[in-house]
């Protein structure tokens, strides 16, 4: 168990090392174009480059090796780019070879050689970034018309519009997988090993040499343990048929990990970024956490809105094409009845706004209590004071406020106290002394 840890640890250097043979294998071929043979001075590094090319492709190669020996990948998948991992180094210290001072090859034979590595290269990357993250990777985000052309595989149940409180991480995600993989050798009527793998129980109880899953316990948990031997091992599981894949194995690995609990749902579940991708990618499941803005439902505005934000001296845009949150901006010095009807009426639709440079009266600033969707909100450069900000205490989403260059006096730090949501705060050039500063950073961290 050790070594296979030391394997590991060293084999995840791999996906960081690649890149060194791609980058000198690249510059080596450069320094084949004639106009770098021109220069005598690019020439003293010609040989060099390739022998780093082929050094680092051979390490890095390596450490492949080591990666593989946790046995994630199924073989079939890692064969082949094992294999032209392989060829890529072979050709790479052959090209280093053929460039040695002492030799002399002809050109053809350089580019017959240079043309290979650069195919190598090109499907090694490939099926390396398909090992990991699966084999749509590269045309996961093509436009739909052609992704159908390049990806056969559905998604095999779509919760994309369901709620993540609905969705059990062991009955819709977990067991699914099991039953695909296991169930056939590990039922009631046939329990390979003594192992039933139909009903909770059974999983908890495992078979005969152990325990099937222990929770938080990746080595004592058997299943995961076989499912992640060396395929040539006589007890890697599954026998026959197809393998667990990368992302099935981490998907295990994170719900033995987390527990294995068989009533959690998504959204009482701790889940790395990586899980987050996997099952946005495999089952539509958004679960990162999304910003307020994000959640808000408005109608779209029209043509007309907007000219009414112009006329009233607002520059304006959507924080994208599908959400209608505005982002607004005052060119003028001073708020006018206009101005300040326009920002009532489309209040709820402000959730960006700068009044920057600006003065404004308390009176008129009381209008941004009324933004509920406000989560920015610029007042730099302004005439604003402590006591013209007791009503942003109801902004309940209000993230980042500028007060930089504003009469605000430390007395700020009570309003602050107020607003749980703050993630950052601009205070600089202001009247608060930075001893206040100072003495508030435990409390307001985000104090810039």
């Amino acid at each position: 168990m050790i070594s296979l840890d030391l394997a590991t640890f060293f084999g995840r250097f791999h996906p960081l090392l690649v890149h060194l043979p791609i980058g000198f294998i690249l510059l080596a071929l450069l320094y084949d174009l004639k106009w770098f043979q021109k220069n005598k001075q690019y020439y003293n590094v010609y040989s060099i480059t390739w022998f780093l090319a082929f050094i680092s492709a051979a390490i890095s190669a390596f450490m492949g090796w080591l990666l593989a020996q946790n046995g994630y990948y199924i073989e079939a998948d890692l064969k082949p780019h094992q294999v032209s991992g392989i060829l890529l180094v072979l050709f790479s210290g052959l090209g280093w070879f053929i460039r040695l001072r002492n030799f002399s090859f002809p050109s053809t034979i350089k580019k017959i050689n240079n043309f290979t590595i650069l195919g190598l290269l090109i499907l090694v990357g490939h099926l390396g970034g398909s090992l990991t993250h699966g084999p749509y990777y590269l045309y996961e985000h093509v436009p739909e018309s052609l992704k159908l052309k390049f990806k056969s595989q559905e998604i095999v149940v779509d919760f994309e519009n369901v709620s993540l409180d609905s969705i059990t991480v062991f009955k819709d995600i977990i067991e699914p997988i099991l039953t695909t993989k296991c169930i056939a050798c590990h039922n009631n009527d046939l329990n390979s090993g003594g192992l039933d793998m139909t009903s909770i129980e059974g999983l908890t109880k495992g078979g005969q040499s152990g325990a099937g899953i222990i929770g938080a316990n990746l080595d004592k948990s058997l299943i995961f343990e076989r499912i992640t031997r060396s395929q040539n091992d006589t007890k890697f599981m599954p026998p026959s048929g197809v393998p667990f894949t990368y992302q099935e194995i981490q998907l295990m690995e994170w719900w033995i990990e987390e527990g294995s609990s068989y009533s959690q749902t998504l959204a009482e579940i701790n889940s790395k970024s990586s899980i987050q991708k996997l099952l946005l990618s495999y089952y539509g499941m958004d679960i990162r956490e999304k910003p307020w803005v994000e959640k808000v439902s408005l109608s779209p505005l029209s043509e007309t809105d907007y000219e009414t934000l112009e006329n009233a001296n607002f520059a304006w845009r959507n924080l994208s094409k599908d959400n209608p949150l505005l982002d607004l901006k005052y060119d003028g010095k001073k708020l006018t009845k206009k101005s300040l009807a326009t920002l009532v009426m489309y209040a709820p639709y402000i959730t960006w706004l700068n009044l920057s440079s600006c003065d404004f009266t308390s009176r008129e600033l009381n209008i941004l209590s009324e933004m509920e969707n406000l989560t920015r909100l610029n007042l730099q450069k302004s005439n604003v004071k402590t006591i013209d900000l007791k009503g942003l205490v109801s902004l309940t989403h209000l993230e980042i406020l500028n007060l930089h260059s504003t009469q605000v006096n430390k007395e700020i730090f009570q309003i602050l106290k107020e607003i749980p949501s703050l993630k950052r705060v601009f205070l600089w050039n202001t009247k608060i002394p930075l001893k206040a500063v100072e003495e508030n950073k435990t409390t307001f961290p985000f104090l810039e």
